[in-house]
């Protein structure tokens, strides 16, 4: 087996983590969700260098992971760490806005594989320039939409294209509590939502939390400070038909779920369950048990795109897709909740 050199930029929480204890070869009942914790689970892959603009972000890592990792390199330029490493796979888990820079002088030099967190970027610009430098140098990409590798949601997507509730018609997806913000939550449940209706977004109209009626462009800090975005209550209508209503405020009560409305049946999900419920009653929707999901399931089908082609189940272009979303949802609001037809010009706003 080929084992896959691997760099991580970016070394908050999702980055970095910890090492798993317990269970057969550490994997145990738990989930390697973040980065790094994926990477050293998997025989596949191996870290061979970190990077951060702080300090004490490497010194931190270095104290969790150095029994684990005793020849890492540490480097705070992520230029210098992919010319002296040469890795195979980068992982991109800076703040949102600066995911553009690093995307694309990994693609020049010779990266194979980008995993990148979501959202792709801030500005259509900068994800376009990142979605041109990964095609032309023929680089595999995934953003980390993490519900696309989570098992209870496949199942919800082999009854949809079953017809198990008859024609989708209606989504409604909700999300309350203190980290309900626009961006750095919000682009897993549009990405979700997308995914589910099977559709690329048409036109939108929003509402976004009260105090941001001029909030353009995006001001956020990648999620550190949930003061620095807006919720929003948001509605989507896809090509396809299918309707979306996006309810979302940082004052609710923390639910997170999708309702998907059929023309005969009604599926309920949320990150642990699912229910279908028809004209013949409510029953449970099995989820199946994986062993790789999340982040570890994200490399691996990353792996298989570097070796054989094809596309991710969460690619750029669908990254692209769920920022445009988001950045309607502000100039809905800015220009007055009016509907705004995509593709967006977001240098109109």
């Amino acid at each position: 087996m080929k084992q896959y050199r691997t760099c991580i930029v970016g070394l908050t929480g999702i980055g970095s983590g910890h090492p798993l204890t317990g269970g057969e070869d550490g994997y145990g009942t738990t989930v390697p969700h973040s980065h790094a914790a994926a990477y050293a689970f998997l025989p596949e892959t191996e870290i061979v260098g970190v990077c951060d603009l702080r300090q004490d972000r490497l010194d931190q890592f270095r104290e969790v992971w150095s029994a684990s990792l005793p020849a890492l390199g540490y480097y705070t330029d992520y230029q210098q760490m992919i010319n002296d490493l040469q890795p195979d796979i980068l992982s991109v888990v800076t703040s949102d806005n600066r995911h553009a820079d690093i995307v694309v002088f990994a693609a020049e030099a010779g990266v194979g594989g980008i995993f990148c967190e979501k959202p792709i970027a801030t500005t259509l610009a900068d994800a376009d320039r990142m979605i041109e430098a990964v095609v032309r140098n023929g680089v595999a990409m995934t953003i980390n939409h993490s519900r696309r590798w989570r098992p209870i949601f496949r199942p919800v997507l082999s009854a949809l294209k079953k017809g198990a509730i008859g024609q989708l018609r209606r989504i409604v997806c909700s999300y309350g509590g203190p980290r309900a913000i626009l961006f750095r939550n919000g682009t897993h449940m549009i990405d979700t939502m997308c995914m589910f209706a099977g559709s690329k977004p048409q036109w939108v109209f929003a509402e976004l939390e009260e105090g941001y009626e001029n909030y353009w462009p995006y001001q956020g800090d990648g999620g550190r400070n949930p003061d620095l975005e807006p919720s929003v209550s948001g509605y989507i209508h896809f090509e396809n038909g299918v309707c979306a209503f996006y309810n979302n405020a940082k004052k609710m009560f923390g639910r997170r779920d999708w309702d998907l409305f059929g023309t005969t049946g009604c599926i309920t999900v949320n990150d642990q369950h699912a229910f279908i419920e028809t004209e013949h009653g409510t029953k449970k929707i099995d989820c199946p048990h994986n062993t790789r999901v999340d982040s570890p399931a994200a490399i691996r089908e990353l792996i298989g795109v570097m070796e054989k082609g094809g596309e991710t189940c969460s690619p750029p272009a669908q990254g692209r897709r769920v920022l445009e979303v988001l950045l309607a949802f502000m100039a809905s609001q800015k220009r007055g909740n009016i509907r705004i037809d995509l593709p967006l010009d977001e240098n109109a706003v």
